[in-house]
């Protein structure tokens, strides 16, 4: 034996899918899911997929959490609209372009949740970081630049300077990667 483990992601549709795929929903994902009982099997649990199929992240883990191996972490944001706007357009091919990749722990996942629920089992396995683009370092990096700036115009204490110069340091070889 290998002893290779088989894992499937509640992974939703990307640019390249025409339609949806058979496991997006969670009560479909979780049948399927429940249907193996392999040791060799688990789940790539992916926050946001569970939110783009229209079902609760926090819900979903809960239901699959004994069953992750490894973890896909995510965060999205509405550019406009609501999720309701959202769920109309699940016709549409690929992505919707109201929603985007941000900067994980700032947009819809309640990541406090999900790693209290994983915590709870013991997960200890791997977490792939999938974090927005390019211009969402940017961001990151100007918002610390404010709130150093603001920190120095205000007299903060040298301590206080020297976490947000860290801060800054971090962001900025980020951005260069």
């Amino acid at each position: 034996a290998c002893n290779v483990t088989l894992i499937l992601e509640n992974h939703y549709k990307d640019d390249f899918w025409n339609y949806p795929e058979f496991a997006q929903k969670m009560d479909v994902f979780c049948a399927l899911v429940d249907r193996i009982r392999h040791p060799h099997f688990g789940v790539n649990y992916d926050p946001s997929n569970a939110l783009l199929a229209g079902d609760d992240p926090i819900e979903l883990l809960r239901r699959v959490k004994h069953r992750v191996v490894t973890m896909h972490a995510s965060d999205r944001y509405l550019a406009e609209g609501t999720l309701e706007d959202l769920r109309r357009e699940e016709g549409a091919v690929g992505y919707a372009k109201r929603l985007r990749h941000g900067v994980i722990g700032k947009g819809m996942i309640d990541y406090d949740a999900v790693f209290g629920e994983l915590s709870g089992v013991g997960f200890d396995g791997w977490i792939s970081i999938e974090d927005g683009d390019v211009t969402n370092l940017r961001a990151e990096l100007d918002r610390i630049k404010r709130e150093l700036e603001k920190a120095l115009a205000d007299g903060a204490p040298p301590e206080k300077i020297a976490e947000l110069m860290q801060k800054l340091r971090e962001a900025m070889n980020e951005y260069l990667k």
